[in-house]
């Protein structure tokens, strides 16, 4: 890569990053209102937002974290890489290898708590 098409790599993935960082923010708007409005309009979802809110807002929730927190690791250290139990992903699969490790780790830390 020429050093004058650094910037402007470097440029596209800040770009991206922030455009990830506010698509997460803004569906998480959406969600929150539509889960607002939903329960205060009907009283059969206000019981089961209550009983069952680690599901409906928990976990959601923690796939959008551990969204963020994939895209800002690639975008501190470059692409991820992943190895262990014998298996080598890189790229791609290893974004998807890490993101999949800290929703269930978020996931079971909900279950552990709630």
């Amino acid at each position: 890569m020429s050093p004058e098409a650094l910037p402007e790599s470097r440029r596209l993935r800040n770009a991206t990053f922030w455009l990830a960082i506010v698509a997460v923010l803004a569906a998480g708007l959406v969600f929150t209102f539509t889960i607002f409005v939903i329960a205060t309009q009907f009283i059969y979802w206000q019981v089961v937002l209550r009983d069952h809110f680690a599901a409906i807002i928990g976990l959601p929730g923690a796939a959008a974290v551990a969204f963020v927190i994939v895209v800002f690791l690639r975008q501190t250290d470059g692409p991820v890489e992943f190895e262990g139990l014998g298996f080598k992903f890189k790229g791609a699969a290893g974004q998807v290898v890490m993101w999949v490790l800290c929703f269930l780790a978020i996931a079971v830390a909900i279950k552990a708590v709630w």
